[in-house]
């Protein structure tokens, strides 16, 4: 029987696989569906950036002496003067995916290919089943980590038009599915977040015709939300993604966190500083002398409908929220970066009756990341609902952290030393701290001090003298 098995690879799973490849004592595996790991492929845009510094790689913020740290892999790659050259904490997100890449070939037990089609419960455990090629193969084991991450989420009017046309895609397939030709008449591009940011700067660059100078397609990006805001990007805000809050946000009462996270937005939705510039910059730029931008940004518009039309045209109808008014617009691609969702593991359906649930019939999940499970066996979750753990759970920088806290708990001891406190402010100050006491003496009674000093002091020098 197996110790663990971790379903699922991506960069949470991952990181846990780091962490333990040294460990050659444990019995695993871990089984992605996918073939091989590519870390969103289909936004691997030119100088498209990770949101968080480079120490948030699958590792050093719990082992920064890791020969699978990011600067290992620099070193590796022949890349560490170049690096420390650029002067630049920021890394692209495809030497992101080349960095997990390079990890992935040097680790064990891991195994690409392989779906997860059935968890049971046994004695002391688990019997998964996995699919690789038609063929069904049979595992045991004492322990679950399920990392299965998320599935893109389009709104619902896009769901059934997303099927019936490709010209309607999902921000995650942008590369791999717009084709350059559908690039014509209006694009309109839905969502206010990095990715759609991003997908932007992209069009934008494509809009102007080489040959003649002309659009070929006019460009509109729409969110319901009030505008185009930046992301929290300073220390004491970014607090609120360490371990500190994550343990602090987890005791909170169950409807103080449903509320939370929507009321943090501002900390993990939004564009970074830089991009909303370089935005701004190439709109300055291209409408010198009253110039056409060609391009059409506005909040405040929910999409109400979308349908595909007679002549292959889809029909957009947005509803101005503020203005309370209807505007149709007729498109030829829509591009949603409408963000994710945490899918439904049916794999677990023969685990679902010893899986108690809350009152909204969601999991309950401890401090320590571990489900409520009521069968033998234990259960832990990398990344889930943000109801559970803050606005820092999809985090890259608290991926390690969780994976040591987890490690830890396989390993039945505490292997990996975690840091009491991470963060300078308090999010909940339990005893004031005493104010320091402070003696006043006068100038007199300083100077009869001073001299009855000096005087103890050649008494004792003679004393030792003489001894």
């Amino acid at each position: 029987m197996l110790d663990f098995i971790g379903v699922g690879l991506g960069p949470f799973n991952l990181s846990l696989a780091a962490l333990l490849n040294q460990h050659d004592a444990l019995k695993y595996r871990f089984f992605e569906k996918h073939a091989k790991f590519d870390w969103h492929s289909g936004l691997q845009l030119p100088n498209a950036m990770l949101q968080v510094p480079f120490m948030a790689d699958l590792v050093s913020l719990v082992e920064p002496t890791s020969p699978y740290s990011f600067l290992n892999y620099l070193k590796d790659q022949q890349r560490l003067y170049k690096f420390y050259f650029r002067e630049n904490l920021y890394i692209p997100r495809k030497e992101y995916n080349h960095y997990c890449q390079w990890v992935v070939k040097q680790l064990q037990n891991v195994q690409f290919g392989s779906r997860v089609t059935e968890i049971a419960p046994i004695s002391k455990g688990f019997q998964v089943i996995t699919e690789q090629q038609g063929r069904l193969s049979i595992h045991q084991t004492r322990k679950l980590v399920l990392g299965v991450g998320t599935v893109p989420r389009l709104p619902q009017p896009l769901q059934i038009l997303a099927e019936q046309t490709p010209n309607c895609l999902h921000s995650s397939n942008y590369l791999n599915q717009l084709d350059e030709s559908d690039l014509k008449g209006n694009v309109v591009l839905i969502g206010s977040g990095q990715s759609a940011a991003e997908i932007f700067i992209d069009l934008f660059d494509r809009q102007i015709s080489n040959d003649t100078g002309l659009a070929k397609f006019h460009l509109y990006w729409l969110t319901r939300s009030p505008g185009f805001f930046p992301m929290e990007n300073t220390p004491l805000g970014l607090e609120n993604f360490s371990p500190d809050y994550m343990q602090y946000f987890h005791q909170l009462p169950k409807e103080l966190k449903d509320k939370l996270p929507a009321e943090q937005a501002h900390l993990y939705k939004g564009i970074s500083s830089k991009t909303i510039r370089d935005i701004y910059e190439r709109l300055y730029h291209r409408s010198i002398g009253q110039a056409e931008t060609h391009v059409t940004l506005a909040g405040h518009h929910q999409l109400e409908n979308a349908e595909l039309a007679s002549s292959k045209q889809i029909e957009l109808k947005f509803f101005q929220t503020q203005k309370r008014h209807v505007i149709h617009l007729q498109a030829n691609t829509v591009i949603a970066a409408t963000g994710y969702r945490y899918p439904t593991s049916h794999f677990l359906n023969k685990l679902n009756h010893l899986i108690p649930l809350d009152s909204q019939h969601r999991w309950q999940i401890d401090a320590k990341h571990q489900l409520q499970y009521e069968g033998e066996g234990e259960i832990y979750i990398q990344n889930t609902d943000l109801h559970h753990h803050g606005v820092g759970t999809p985090d890259l920088g608290l991926g390690a952290f969780r994976s040591a806290k987890i490690a830890n708990q396989i390993l039945g001891q505490p292997y990996f030393e975690l840091e009491a406190r991470q963060s300078f402010q308090e999010f909940q100050i339990s005893e004031p701290h005493p104010l320091p006491t402070v003696v006043r003496t006068s100038k007199a009674a300083y100077r009869s001090e001073h001299v009855l000093s000096q005087f103890s002091g050649k008494q004792n020098a003679e004393y030792t003298t003489k001894s």
